[in-house]
């Protein structure tokens, strides 16, 4: 019987101080985090995302920003948070940016083919 309470009182323990010491431990400063949400931003710049998706670009740096300055702070979780969400923003411009590409390059080609149809209608009434 005693070796049974020590044993459940020695499990008690034990789970406290794991949960005690998770609690009290925060996590690491989001060194990767922020790398990759730097790494989306600069990616997005390069797509066009100044051009064609300023407004997403603009959240994803000023996320990027807050993102540092929480972790300088010591607020890891916060950015950890932050600089996802810069992440994310960030794919979001890069996303618009080929979207208006891809739909500026398609008004090209249907304007093309539009002269291309009025030229063989002129050329089949000569």
């Amino acid at each position: 019987m005693i070796s049974k309470t020590l044993t459940s009182r020695s499990a008690a323990i034990a789970a406290f101080a794991l949960l005690a010491g998770g609690c009290a431990s925060s996590p690491d400063r989001p060194i990767e985090r922020l790398a990759r949400a730097e790494q989306g931003i600069e990616a997005a710049e390069q797509s066009g995302a100044r051009e064609y998706g300023a407004t997403a670009l603009d959240r994803a740096q000023t996320k990027l920003v807050r993102a540092r300055l929480a972790a300088d702070q010591g607020e890891h979780e916060k950015a950890e948070r932050l600089a996802h969400e810069a992440e994310l923003d960030a794919e979001l411009a890069a996303a618009q940016a080929s979207r208006s590409k891809a739909e500026e390059a398609l008004r090209e080609v249907q304007a093309s083919i539009t002269t291309l149809r009025e030229e063989i209608e002129r050329s089949s009434y000569e």
